[in-house]
């Protein structure tokens, strides 16, 4: 699926002081939740998943106890508790077998650094700038669930890998929060709201 390969997304972050830089969050924690990222999209069944027919309030993923709005052209808003942390995937890209992408690790690596963005887009939040860091997953061993985005049965197997420009930052304070994601060719505008409802 070509939406897959390539995608510009937005997320949100940060502490109502400055945010801190993506470097103070170690690089595996950054892969585990890219990981987690990719896992939940491709293992979400179509009609709960932002690249099927989920629509723009199946895009605030819970990756358990963080929230990544995640969605193909970006995330309009979302809301969530006080006290969630909030992954940022400024650009990401994955290449998996079901899409013919390749059958081994390295072939699906390349394909994933190649279908991402060269460079880190730029994003800040409420004005702020954020540092972003490069990362990648490990291999993801992916099982297919019924109503799968890729339209096979379900119980299908496969591999993926994914790249991306992504940060983790501390919760939000209370409140309406902007972050923005500049890529250089295109902008992406997400209001973050954090409400005790949320």
């Amino acid at each position: 699926m070509s939406r897959l390969a390539r995608i510009l997304v937005l997320a949100a972050v940060g502490l109502c002081v400055a945010a801190p830089a993506a470097g103070a969050v170690p690089a595996k924690k950054l892969d585990n939740n890219l990981a987690a990222l990719w896992t939940t999209v491709l293992e979400t069944p179509s009609a709960q998943n932002p690249f099927g027919n989920g629509g723009p309030a199946s895009a605030c993923l819970n990756l358990g106890g963080v929230v990544a709005p995640f969605g193909p052209s970006g995330v309009e808003s979302c809301t969530v508790k006080p006290g969630t942390k909030i992954f940022v995937a400024a650009s990401s890209a994955e290449c998996s077998t079901f899409e013919g992408h390749g059958t081994t690790e390295a072939v699906l690596r390349d394909c994933a650094r190649g279908a991402d963005v060269p460079a880190a887009p730029t994003v800040t939040v409420d004005g702020k700038a954020v540092q972003v860091a490069e990362v990648e997953t490990p291999l993801l061993n992916i099982v297919l669930p019924a109503d799968n985005i890729f339209d096979l049965p379900a119980g299908t197997q496969g591999l993926s890998v994914g790249h991306g420009w992504v940060a983790l930052l501390h919760p939000l304070t209370p409140g309406t929060h902007t972050i923005v994601i500049d890529s250089g060719e295109s902008t992406i505008t997400t209001t973050i709201v954090v409400t005790p409802g949320g």
